[in-house]
């Protein structure tokens, strides 16, 4: 028996997964861009 059910986004598992490797990407390069701006700033201004 297959299983069709069907999801509330509408993907199917392997879309989903797709969309999920994304997001952890994009994710990673969201916190590597903040991580270098923080440190550029804190060169900037120890204080800050």
């Amino acid at each position: 028996m297959a299983d069709n059910r069907q999801s509330l986004s509408g993907l199917n598992a392997e879309e989903a997964k797709a969309f999920h490797s994304a997001m952890l990407q994009g994710t990673g390069i969201f916190i590597a861009v903040t991580l270098v701006a923080h440190f550029l700033v804190w060169n900037w201004r120890p204080w800050f």
